[in-house]
């Protein structure tokens, strides 16, 4: 793997890892520009306005603070949403780990093999680290996709969460390297 694809690997798992806030002042965890897991793990999903959708792990609604009734099988593709944003969020934090122990093992090498003269060893010791980081950011990579199409179930399935389908093919593409 080269070294900027490998930064960049870890630069986006700890962009993925990082904390914000709601608008109604709870603490999230973001796993997405406009998407992040409440203390309580409900999920907030922000329109590019703004505006939130929470999704509860039981597969309750609420659109802009309004409880929206949904059938049985909207309920189960909620369900699936969430749990797959909790898998993203999962996922993100323990490649944004790793990564970060792979930095740190790739600076100690760099600096070991320079004042050893012994430079010849240090891709290979970084390489083999890297591998694991460009495996799990792949893990990353899957669950974002597998979340796209659960929102595409969703948006068809209830219309009112339109606004709020803010992953776009090609950061699925994008997250590949495709």
């Amino acid at each position: 793997m080269s070294q900027p694809r490998l930064f960049g690997l870890m630069l986006t798992a700890a962009m993925l890892a990082g904390c914000g806030h709601s608008q109604d002042h709870s603490r999230t965890t973001s796993v997405f520009q406009h998407l992040s897991i409440t203390d309580n793990g409900d999920v907030v999903a922000r329109a590019r306005d703004g505006s939130e959708a929470r999704i509860t792990a039981a597969g309750d609604l609420d659109v802009q603070g309004k409880s929206i009734a949904v059938t049985p099988v909207q309920r189960e593709l909620l369900q699936d949403y969430h749990a797959d944003a909790v898998a993203l969020r999962k996922d993100a934090i323990a490649t944004g780990k790793v990564g970060v122990e792979t930095g740190m093992h790739a600076l100690d090498a760099v600096a070991k093999g320079l004042a050893s003269g012994n430079t010849d060893s240090i891709d290979s010791e970084v390489n083999s680290r890297a591998k694991k980081v460009d495996a799990l950011a792949q893990t990353v990579c899957q669950d974002l996709a597998r979340l796209y199409a659960d929102q595409g179930k969703v948006t068809a399935a209830i219309p009112a969460f339109s606004p709020y389908a803010t992953i776009e093919s090609h950061e699925v593409a994008d997250c590949r390297g495709n």
